[in-house]
């Protein structure tokens, strides 16, 4: 099971700065307890709901959230690649280039990181497809596990009971104030891994909420 993975090398990547906190922020917790966890985190959420009505403040208020919550969760390796947005042909290619380099000097054992066609947020998806690119250049092939944020996932590889940890999750997405003053992710996210204790057949007496994840199969 994902929860007993131990001393491994494990590579978060969360598009915007609260992904992995909403996604997987109870697995996240729980790894990071037992394993080195680095942490990449590709844009900046400079495009993301604005209630400063100023990029700069914006930007400045969302890494400061994103270290607080990684504070928290143990993790102490954060990379900021801090793009705007990774939609042009230039960008995308320049992110594949660092983020090739990346995971060449950390060789992962795990990579978690959102679903690449399930998952309904555009720039989560382009993310997701320059990671894996890049796996054939990597000597050492990790696992690549997808977690869900935008769009729950109707089948499942692999699943973790937050059921104990799911106070401490919403502590970690709470850091994220200047996105829930404009959406409730917190009772979003809660709501989905709720959902999953409820209506999928888990060997699990009296879990709450689970955390589901797919695992990426080459074809």
């Amino acid at each position: 099971m994902i929860s007993n993975i131990r001393n491994k090398k494990i590579v978060l990547i969360s598009p915007h700065p609260d992904d992995i906190e909403i996604g997987m922020g109870g697995t996240a917790f729980l790894l990071a307890k037992k394993n080195k966890i680095h942490h990449l985190i590709a844009t900046n959420g400079a495009n993301s709901a604005n209630i400063f009505k100023d990029k700069k403040k914006l930007v400045e208020a969302r890494k400061e959230e994103a270290i607080n919550s990684n504070k928290y969760m143990g993790i102490k390796n954060i990379k900021f690649f801090e793009y705007d947005e990774v939609k042009s042909k230039s960008i995308k290619l320049e992110f594949e280039v660092k983020t090739k380099e990346y995971l060449e000097k950390i060789n992962p054992d795990f990579i978690f990181l959102p679903h690449p066609s399930f998952d309904n947020h555009p720039t989560h998806r382009i993310v997701s497809k320059a990671v894996i690119n890049n796996l054939h250049i990597l000597e050492k092939k990790p696992k690549i596990i997808f977690y869900e944020v935008w769009g729950a996932f109707r089948k499942y590889d692999h699943f973790v009971d937050i059921s104990k940890t799911i106070k401490i999750k919403k502590k970690i997405i709470s850091f994220h104030k200047s996105q829930l003053k404009v959406k409730d992710y917190i009772n979003g996210i809660l709501g989905i891994n709720k959902y999953h204790a409820v209506f999928n057949d888990f060997i699990i007496d009296n879990a709450e909420y689970i955390e589901v994840f797919l695992e990426y199969k080459a074809t």
